[in-house]
C-alpha cells in the first residue's frame, strides 16, 4: 500500500471485523478465522486480503486488482 491510497482496506465488511483485530486475535490460518469470526464466509472479497494478512502480517491493503495479481 503507497501513502497516496485514500481508502485502504482495512476490514471483512460482512463481519465488521478489521484486519487488525483478526492479527491481534492470534488467528493462524483462513479456516481459524472462518470459524472464529467468520470472515470470508459472506460475500468473500476480503479472502485475499486475509490471505496476505496471515502471509505478512500487515493489516492495511491497497485494492487488489485480481486480473493483474
Amino acid at each position: 500500500m503507497t501513502s497516496d491510497d485514500p481508502f485502504p482496506v482495512k476490514m471483512c465488511v460482512c463481519y465488521d471485523t478489521t484486519f487488525a483485530d483478526l492479527k491481534q486475535s492470534g488467528v493462524r490460518s483462513f479456516e481459524d478465522v472462518a470459524n472464529r469470526f467468520g470472515c470470508g464466509t459472506g460475500c468473500g472479497l476480503c479472502r485475499p486480503y486475509i490471505a496476505r494478512m496471515l502471509e505478512t502480517g500487515q493489516t492495511e491493503f491497497a485494492i487488489i486488482d485480481q486480473d493483474n495479481d
